[in-house]
């Protein structure tokens, strides 16, 4: 995977015409401490392009696996393999309170590291990590996630990372589409995730290429999963009702002054303030090919959402 971090408060959306390397992609992201090694323990396949590695981080001589090695969910791991030049780029999906057990989620392609993964990679092989990015949960009173495809696996983490926090009190929507079922990895646990908190959560799953009512509807989703179904790609619609639910309106609706949600007024720019929310500040983190970032934040700025963070993958 290779990607791009912003902060949509900060500067402006583009899509770059080249697909530089991972490292010079994200030269720009902060590292964390040095290269360690690890073992691979174990091979699963989570969907029909989608394998998961678990890692055991190897001793660094200090008698425990890496005892320096920390990450914040959300983060990714420079991938390097001995035998392949080319540098990796793949996203945690465990969490800081498993280590030294390290979890990654690879989507096959022909990118070398990639195809290495999800084709020739064996239990016992040796790799090495380093953790680098920024894209991390800044926990509010009110979160919304909006994955498309392997999206999801930093998404995964924060998720995981929000509902062990101890206050107990923040809500989250996540917006989830793949194109099949199939391909909508850790639906399962994200199901159990809800299911546990379900008046914090609401969470729809959607595969975007089968037909309407080729998948079981809501009546079979888990207490806290709105969703889980077929049909089309996620609209302004549906991040309108992903804010409403988490008690936030714009700041035109405050101020008694047109609302610029629907595709007919996309021109229009949200009024000073930005989105109100009853529950207090509001963080909306993105991760997904890049089309659909832009769009999605740019639909959440045209909203009036101040806190937009975003992370593309090619």
């Amino acid at each position: 995977m290779r990607r791009l971090f912003m902060c949509a408060r900060r500067r402006g959306i583009s899509s770059s015409a080249t697909r530089p390397t991972h490292l010079e992609q994200t030269a720009h992201e902060p590292r964390v401490g040095t290269q360690a090694w690890a073992t691979i323990t174990r091979l699963t396949q989570l969907s029909p392009t989608t394998t998961a590695l678990q890692l055991m981080l190897d001793n660094d001589g200090t008698g425990e696996p890496a005892s320096r090695f920390t990450f914040v969910p959300g983060q990714w791991v420079d991938f390097y393999i001995p035998q392949i030049d080319v540098v990796g780029g793949y996203s945690i999906t465990s969490l800081p309170s498993e280590l030294p057990i390290l979890e990654l989620a690879v989507k096959a392609s022909a990118h070398p590291p990639a195809a290495w993964c999800t084709g020739r990679a064996k239990v016992g092989d040796k790799v090495g990590v380093r953790v680098g990015g920024s894209f991390v949960l800044r926990p509010a009173p009110s979160n919304l996630f909006v994955a498309g495809g392997v999206g999801i696996n930093p998404l995964f983490g924060m998720l995981r990372q929000l509902f062990e926090l101890p206050e107990g009190t923040s809500k989250a929507v996540l917006l989830y589409t793949a194109r099949t079922r199939d391909e909508l990895v850790f639906a399962e646990e994200l199901q159990a995730l809800a299911q546990r908190q379900p008046e914090r959560t609401r969470f729809w799953l959607r595969a975007t290429r089968e037909p309407a009512g080729a998948l079981d509807g809501g009546a079979t989703a888990a207490p806290g999963v709105a969703g889980l179904g077929a049909g089309g790609r996620l609209c302004e619609l549906d991040l309108e009702e992903a804010l409403r639910w988490l008690g936030c309106e714009p700041s035109a609706v405050r101020e008694g002054r047109g609302v610029p949600w629907r595709a007919e007024s996309r021109a229009r720019e949200p009024g000073p303030g930005g989105a109100g929310c009853a529950t207090g500040r509001l963080g909306a983190y993105v991760c997904g090919p890049p089309r659909m970032t832009d769009e999605t934040v740019a639909a959440l700025r045209r909203m009036g959402v101040a806190e937009v963070y975003l992370e593309k993958w090619w």
